[in-house]
């Protein structure tokens, strides 16, 4: 989603009466300016919202600290009363405070550099603690879990967690970590530990670009792990509620140590394809490509169906198949799942 000016006075125009807080377009609005914007354009978004709401500063810090409290510190000291009204307002609060609670002691006089009542940062924590407090977050965890016994002795399970967060500048965060291990008579089949992490940057209209690393540990592909290290560029052709589809394309460098032997590093094109598409208001497919072309190239396409069962629990099914063109004695080139998991969403 694109932000401008226009847009901002168009909503104002045809979105509903403002009130004490602000509306859904406005909200929306918000929630776009902090994904794309830079901090100083994040501010000057914000005094446009101010001036086109009766609640003016106040109620914008309050959609910040609710919509996007990464940037709660740009706004120390910018929702200031600025009027009578507000000025009075805030005075009532403070005299239902005083009689509430002790107030301060005596000769200390309130003055604009005090917090406001109901301090909106009250809640957050100081610091590195900060990077990671949970209301940044958003993500899902999914777990599958399948024991046969008797005519046929398996165990078969896979755990997945997917965390996303913007940061500043504009920039967001995309990680993820897979364990899937699946033993058959005794034997283990499968053992594999995949950890990818990607940051990505709007520029301008559809284009914007990625640098991203992932790392997989394979105890049957032949290799002890590979590392990928790329950057690029990255075209949305498609962005609406309904379906997405996002193009990417960069150089990068691709580590693999086989099994008792030293690592060699090739150069890799990383190219991918990420389309998403709502079936339905519960249903939804989602299709991933990723290929590396190189000295060593590799191809893998991920299919998932994810189906909503009630709030925020839902069922995936999920079929991952991987190729690799030049492959270790022994080991088969074309390694394909299958899966069942429970989904939740955060």
């Amino acid at each position: 989603m694109r932000l401008s000016v226009l847009s901002l006075l168009l909503a104002a125009i045809t979105g509903p009466p403002a009130h004490a807080e602000l509306s859904e377009d406005y909200r929306a609005l918000l929630v776009a300016a902090d994904r794309t914007q830079s901090d100083e354009d994040f501010l000057e978004t914000l005094e446009l919202l101010a001036s086109l709401t009766p609640g003016g500063r106040l109620d914008v810090q309050a959609a910040v600290a609710e919509l996007s409290p990464r940037r709660l510190d740009l706004l120390e000291g910018w929702a200031a009363p600025t009027d009578a009204a507000s000025l009075l307002a805030d005075a009532a609060i403070a005299m239902d405070d005083a009689v509430a609670e002790p107030g301060p002691a005596a000769g200390h006089a309130i003055g604009a550099g005090d917090s406001p009542p109901n301090d909106l940062t009250q809640d957050r924590w100081s610091g590195l603690a900060e990077w990671v407090h949970p209301a940044h977050w958003d993500g899902r965890v999914k777990l599958g879990l399948a024991i046969d016994q008797g005519n046929t002795d398996q165990t078969d399970y896979n755990v997945a967690l997917e965390l996303r967060r913007p940061l500043n500048g504009g920039w967001g965060l995309d990680s993820k970590a897979e364990y899937y291990y699946t033993e058959n008579a005794g034997a283990t089949t499968r053992d594999r530990l995949f950890l990818q992490v990607r940051g990505e940057q709007p520029s301008v209209d559809q284009w914007s670009y990625f640098v991203g690393s992932s790392y997989e540990q394979d105890r049957m592909s032949g290799f002890e792990y590979a590392a990928i290290l790329a950057a690029g560029g990255t075209y949305h052709p498609l962005d609406s509620e309904r379906q997405s589809w996002i193009l990417r394309a960069g150089p990068g460098v691709r580590h693999r140590v086989p099994d008792g032997m030293s690592g060699r590093t090739r150069w890799v094109l990383e190219i991918g394809s990420v389309y998403d598409l709502a079936l339905s208001d519960t249903a939804q497919i989602s299709s991933e490509t990723t290929l590396l072309a190189g000295p060593e190239p590799r191809g893998e396409q991920r299919v998932a169906l994810t189906t909503a069962v009630g709030g925020n629990w839902g069922v995936e099914l999920g079929y991952r198949i991987k190729h690799e063109f030049e492959v270790q004695p022994g080991v088969d080139p074309t390694d394909s799942r299958l899966d069942f998991s429970i989904v939740r969403e955060f």
